[in-house]
């Protein structure tokens, strides 16, 4: 079987994927990507990768813009849900760059099989072109539900239209990787009825591992992250008044960088580690606690380790997934601003948020994992 996978691009959305790849192409399958920008280290990951979108800037593409690109203003759900309606309009215009060249990559290779989170429009437009059937596995808390989906259509509306694509996918599989205690706390528009449970595998890429990371830490270890794109652009000076509250905190703060400029913070403390990148699976089995941005993969690969969570969240989206780590509690919800000393010392020290994030581990590994669902998929679709 061939099998298409059409991820947007941001590691955050490619890197969840690979785990599922990786399975396909185990079980002998052909698998291949069809992405642009950072995504393109699929290739790292050893698979073949056409490049749909070359020498595109995606940067005005995820930058607020006033084209009218993506939901029409005048759509219903705009006004009845406008966090949804932005997320959908900034994806639509994310997948509507990527169309033509997925495309022109499907119909050249002839996939039996397309997959792709559902935030990545381009993937259920050409899996209806080539009437094949679409797997659709959910990044996160908030990438899914009938909502969204509804509006994503809308936004991509005239690819679709100039395109002559008309029907949709032969089948629809849609896969979560929310354990099930966290999706009970998810709003009921925002659930995914149906979707098969696969197991959140951690990847980051490889690296060769500095020699801290190999060793045991002197001090609780908490890492922060604003993940790949969140800290670019200034946005790694959101963590100033954590870095202060810092030299308060018996424990040791390793904070990746993800690009940021660490000339935009002044007077970093001698307990924190600045490091530009670390695998963040390896980093976290280190770790005590983590303090991100609420990224879906962030949050899941810290579900994976079982330790506590602070999350700032920087967008609406992310606060989604930001709202079930006290509703399920495992962790904390801070502003920017105010996060400091009790709120590390609360990761810590706070037995119920420990054992919790230890249940939802268990609840995690007692998924289905890739290969499992790999063989499950192909004997529905194969």
């Amino acid at each position: 079987m061939r099998v298409l996978f059409v991820t947007s691009p941001g590691l955050g959305h490619l890197f969840p994927t690979i785990p599922l790849a990786q399975a396909f192409r185990a079980a002998g399958h052909r698998v291949r990507y069809a992405t642009g920008g950072l995504s393109l280290a699929a290739a790292e990951a050893g698979f073949d990768v056409v490049d749909v979108t070359p020498d595109l800037d995606y940067l005005p593409v995820y930058l607020p813009q006033e084209s009218g690109d993506g939901v029409p203003t005048d759509h219903p759900m705009f006004a009845e849900d406008p966090d949804d309606a932005e997320l959908a309009t900034l994806f639509a215009r994310v997948s509507g760059v990527m169309v033509d060249g997925v495309l022109a990559v499907a119909r050249d290779w002839s996939p039996d099989l397309v997959v792709a989170p559902p935030l990545q429009a381009a993937g259920r437009l050409v899996a209806a072109a080539l009437g094949v059937p679409l797997v659709e596995p959910r990044l996160g808390s908030y990438d899914s539900g009938a909502r969204l989906r509804t509006l994503l259509r809308a936004g991509t509306a005239p690819h679709w239209d100039r395109h002559g694509v008309t029907g949709e996918p032969t089948a629809t599989v849609a896969l979560t990787t929310l354990p099930p205690s966290l999706t009970a706390f998810l709003p009921q528009d925002r659930r995914t009825p149906g979707a098969g449970l696969l197991r959140h595998v951690p990847y980051n890429g490889g690296a060769v591992l500095p020699g801290w990371l190999t060793e045991r830490p002197r001090a609780p270890r908490i890492a922060v992250t604003l993940g790949t794109i969140e800290a670019q652009w200034g946005g790694i000076t959101i963590l100033e008044p954590l870095l202060k509250a810092a030299r308060g905190v018996d424990a040791e703060f390793v904070v990746t960088l993800g690009g940021g400029d660490p000339g935009l913070l002044s007077d970093v403390p001698p307990n924190v580690r600045l490091v530009e990148w670390a695998p963040l699976d390896l980093l976290l089995d280190t770790c005590a606690a983590i303090v991100h941005h609420g990224g879906s993969g962030t949050l899941l690969t810290a579900a994976a380790a079982g330790i506590p969570q602070c999350v700032i969240p920087r967008g609406s989206y992310q606060q989604t997934g930001a709202d079930l780590l006290p509703a399920r509690g495992i962790g904390l919800v801070a502003e920017a601003t105010t996060l400091g000393a009790a709120e590390c010392r609360a990761l810590l020290r706070d037995d119920r948020l420990r054992e919790n994030a230890r249940q939802v581990r268990a609840e995690l590994l007692a998924m289905p994992t890739p290969a499992e669902t790999v063989a499950r998929l192909a004997e529905s679709l194969g």
